[in-house]
Order: C-alpha cells, then structure tokens, then sequence
C-alpha cells in the first residue's frame, strides 16, 4: 500500500513539473488542438470590421463575435457549419434579413435554432416569419451554403416594442442534428452585429406614453406597457379586448402578470398570449390579450380603462390596479 501511495506522489509531480512553462492547450469549435498563445496571436491580428473573435470555450463553442459597419459576410464557418447574412434590407413594411446556415447532418436531420435580440430585447422564437421558396415557418430554417433563407421583422412588432430603427442584431444560433428523437447540439454562438458603429449603451424603455404605462419600476426591475391595440373580432370588426405590448427587465426575482381589463361595466375574463412579464437581465417583450366572451358595448369611454396586474418580487404578491387611457388606439 505504501508503494502505491508513493508511486502516485511521484507521478503527481511530475505532472506538475512537466505543466510548468508549458503552453496550456484548448480546442477550438472543430476539436483541433491550439495552444492558448497561438489563440491569442489570431486575437491580435482580428478585431478589425468583419473578423471575429473566438474565445475557445470548448469543441462546437466560440466566444461572442461582435461586428460594426456590418451589411452582410460570413460570420461562422468551420467544416460543413456554416451561417452568413446576405443582405439587411428595410422595406416599407419590415426588415428582410437573408441569410444562408449549413449544418453536418450525420446521416440524420438537420437541426437549426436561432433567439434574435432586437436592440438588445429578446423578443418570442414566434415573432419573426422564416421563408424559402417552398415553405414558411415560425422558426429557424436552414438550406445549406447554395440556398438563402429570409427571416421578416414587421416594423408595427418592432415598433409594439419601440424600436423605431434597428441599430443592434444578436443572433443566438444553434447547429446541430436530429436524431431517433433526440436533438444534438453540435455549434453554438452568439453574433452581433451593428449596421452602423457601435452606439453607445442605450435605454431599450422608449418615453412612456404616459408615467401609469410604468407598472413597475425600482431597484428590483422595470416593467412598462410600450404600447397598446384594440383587439377586434375578425369576423365584424367589433372590439373584444385590448393586446398589450410589454418590456420588462429585472433582478431575476420576480415578474408582472396582467390580469383583466375594466372598461365601463365590461370585465375582460380570458388573458391569451403571454402569461407573466419576467424580471431577467435580459429586456424581454411580452404580450398580453385581454378580452372577453362579449364585446364591450357601442360607444364605450376608452379614456378611463382600469387594469389589474399581480406584481410578485421576492415571493412577495401584490395586487395592484392602475387607470389607462386607452382611447383611440389602433386595431394592430
């Protein structure tokens, strides 16, 4: 027993004696070895508009890449990965990114994922519509090197969130495979990039319509309504209900639910859409439907509506009510 003990001493040590002056090691996204020095060399030599930098996290993983005065370029490529933006082009209606992503199937199913940060706001996996020329889908697509996906960004969603104009796009993007029911998660990073120069650290909160948009805000968070549309019915055009537009940014220790809506004698009863505005790091946008099994009533005083919200921080519930003036608002 004592020999083992002392041959596992000795062979520690010189572990760590051979670790020292050596040059630590790490993988990059394709598994080859590289040295940290010689990761640091390509740092240096980067950096400038259009090159990116990877941090060596570990195999199928690269730091964040950050891109100024960006238009469109490949922004990862390693093997048969591959994701590049074409072209950001603004519509009268929405901004059109295409973009083209490649993923190695192994002989399975292609898997793609991709979260866009707007400005800084994440907005729902759902928000944005993704074509080619054969299909449509509320989430990332992919067609490989030889075929350009489209990903629309409605500029009355955009503007539901108040982004006027897009200054910021972070793609969290997901490369993989599926298969047998399983997904594999094979590249992950996260890219941003900036059709200008970078801005300086802005305010994601536009001007509140009026400080009662305000349901939340002290050092735990800030929740605001950004703004509000009637909900109509689409088969007369009635109004059942009003659709808020929500940011919320926090601590990590609570959230906000609206919960129904008082216009005159009309109660809203159903709340469709999102549940709770959660209190992250990240500024998030939710949103809210409330409506009701019947309409409010012809000719109904919009300009004192009373809307009841639970705020819930630190397991601490409130039930709070707040007056809105909601007169007026548009039908989208």
């Amino acid at each position: 027993m004592k020999k083992t003990v002392y041959f596992l001493a000795v062979l520690l040590t010189v572990c760590l004696l051979a670790g020292c002056g050596g040059e630590e090691k790490e993988q990059d996204a394709d598994g080859r070895e590289e040295t940290v020095a010689e990761a640091g060399a390509e740092t240096e030599e980067g950096g400038e508009d259009g090159e990116e930098e990877e941090s060596g996290e570990g195999t199928g993983q690269t730091g964040p890449i950050e891109l100024e005065n960006f238009t469109s370029g490949v922004i990862y490529e390693e093997g048969e990965y591959l994701f590049q933006i074409d072209s950001i082009e603004e519509t009268e209606d929405a901004y059109v990114i295409t973009y083209r992503a490649a993923t190695d199937e192994q002989n399975y199913s292609g898997y793609y994922d991709m979260q866009l940060k707007v400005n800084g706001v994440i907005f729902h996996y759902n928000d944005f519509k993704f074509t080619d020329e054969t299909r449509e889908s509320n989430n990332m697509i992919g067609g490989g090197p030889d075929r350009p996906i489209q990903v629309t960004l409605p500029r009355t969603r955009l503007a539901h969130a108040g982004v006027q104009e897009i200054t910021s796009l972070e793609f969290d993007i997901t490369l993989g495979y599926s298969a047998q029911g399983s997904i594999y998660e094979e590249v992950m990073f996260q890219a941003t990039v900036y059709p200008g120069a970078k801005p300086a650290e802005e305010d994601p909160f536009p001007e509140p319509k009026a400080d009662s948009w305000v349901l939340l805000d002290n050092e735990e968070g800030k929740v605001q309504i950004v703004d509000a549309n009637y909900w109509v019915s689409a088969a007369d055009g009635h109004i059942m209900g009003v659709t808020f537009h929500v940011l919320s940014q926090g601590q990590g220790n609570g959230h906000v639910s609206l919960q129904n809506l008082t216009v005159g004698d009309w109660v809203s009863n159903d709340v469709m859409g999102d549940n709770v505005s959660l209190l992250t790091e990240d500024v998030r946008y939710s949103r809210f439907t409330l409506q009701g099994k019947e309409d409010p009533p012809e000719g109904a005083d919009y300009s004192q509506c009373v809307l009841a919200y639970y705020s819930q921080i630190n397991d601490v519930l409130e039930e709070k009510t707040v007056t809105l003036d909601l007169s007026g608002l548009a039908n989208e």
